[in-house]
């Protein structure tokens, strides 16, 4: 393994115009744009990022398998947004990591309402997918930021702080499980989720990372906000992402997994085909959740939540998708 440093080396401070004589004191904040290092297998010629964002079918409701922990390339890393112990090892914020599962959420004990040890994600086998169909001096990182029952407008830039202090929330929201992600993201130091998003995209970019798309999961609690389509707020989401990420409009593109048995959820039909979104978000595109079972014999399926092997096969889509769609497969 090799020091792998790429990075932008200047830094950007806009100051206030001089007007009639008058100069003003208001800046535009800096953004941080010294290199930052990240260890990546030698000969790796880029290192390609992608985003992922949602509640608990994208945070990891997987009970994790053997198999799942086997076989993941060191040219699969996984970017830790949230300090904690992870794969039996202790992982900082911020730093990159070999993408062993759990990927989002710590392993300390934490179980989902059935007492069942939860983990997997989709970014698991979206991510192995890439890996298997990208060149071998292509890295791989994955940028994870999800929670348990959040609804879309907790990832917005601006709404979503107002939406958690239930400035036009719907009836019961936010929820004490929201409440409760929230915290635990603000504990690390981030404002909000979608701070979480942006902090760390533009870390992966300080290390040399290319943003090349976004893949989202959700949809069973809806938009969250009255008022609001639930498309058109992804459609700010994905805007300000690109914008804050300094990428251009609609040059990334994003996919949306159905929620269960090939549903749209609280989401007014907007998973339920690529023509709906699409007259929103161009670059835009609709990943089938048909087939992707629960858990059997251990109390699910519950008609939300995606088992181990339903989550490998709608990652594996997620994948499939993404090469086609960055890499022309």
């Amino acid at each position: 393994m090799k020091r792998f440093l790429i990075g932008i080396i200047s830094v950007i401070v806009v100051f206030g115009l001089i007007v009639g004589g008058c100069v003003s004191t208001e800046k535009t904040p800096a953004i941080d744009e010294s290199p930052v290092s990240v260890d990546l297998p030698e000969g790796t010629r880029e290192f390609h990022v992608y985003i992922a964002f949602g509640q608990s079918n994208m945070q990891g409701p997987g009970q994790i398998r053997s198999q799942d922990k086997e076989g993941i390339s060191e040219r699969f890393r996984i970017l830790n947004v949230v300090p904690g112990r992870y794969a039996g090892e202790q992982r900082a914020k911020g730093q990159w990591y070999r993408a062993v599962p759990p990927l989002i959420i710590t392993d300390n004990g934490l179980v989902n309402y059935l007492g069942l040890n939860v983990g997997l994600t989709p970014v698991d086998y979206f991510g192995r997918t890439l890996i298997a169909n990208t060149p071998q001096d292509i890295a791989i990182g994955v940028i994870a930021v999800a929670n348990g029952d959040m609804a879309l407008a907790a990832f917005h830039k601006t709404k979503g702080d107002a939406y958690y202090r239930g400035t036009g929330a719907l009836g019961g929201r936010p929820s004490q499980t929201e409440m409760q992600g929230m915290s635990r993201y603000r504990g690390a130091g981030y404002a909000n989720m979608y701070d979480a998003i942006i902090q760390n995209a533009r870390l992966a970019q300080r290390a040399g990372g290319i943003i090349k798309g976004i893949i989202v999961h959700q949809g069973e609690s809806g938009v969250g906000l009255n008022n609001a389509d639930w498309d058109e707020m992804l459609e700010e989401i994905y805007k300000d992402i690109l914008s804050d990420l300094r990428l251009a409009p609609n040059s990334i593109p994003i996919l949306l997994g159905q929620t269960w048995n090939g549903g749209s959820g609280l989401t007014g039909g907007a998973l339920a085909d690529n023509s709906r979104i699409q007259a929103v978000l161009p670059n835009a595109w609709i990943i089938s959740s048909l087939g992707c079972t629960g858990r059997t014999g251990q109390g699910q399926p519950d008609n939300i939540h995606f088992g181990s092997a339903g989550l490998q096969l709608l990652g594996t889509r997620y994948g499939e998708k993404m090469v086609e769609l960055v890499y022309g497969k």
